[in-house]
């Protein structure tokens, strides 16, 4: 996994899959988009990447605003987060 200015990257099998996420205005990472290519659905890369951005906030105490729908589906299923969400 590598992250990049507003990406957090994973690179696999040739294809690329990412989180992107807007800066972190007044403390808050707010989670666009998460794009995976069809050749890697179904591997848990949308969310490793996510995991990897609430962590990412968790170390640089950062709020998350989840924009993206898969982010929002996954913050509801991964409660243990809830105290990083404005």
């Amino acid at each position: 996994m590598m992250r990049k200015v507003n990406r957090f990257e994973v690179f696999e099998s040739g294809q690329d899959a990412y989180l992107q996420y807007e800066g972190k205005k007044d403390g808050v990472l707010d989670i666009l988009h998460t794009m995976v290519p069809p050749q890697l659905e179904g591997m848990r890369i949308a969310a490793d990447l996510t995991t990897a951005a609430a962590r990412y906030a968790e170390i640089n105490q950062l709020k998350i605003k989840p924009t993206c729908s898969f982010a929002k589906t996954y913050f509801i299923r991964h409660s243990q987060y809830g105290d990083l969400l404005v």
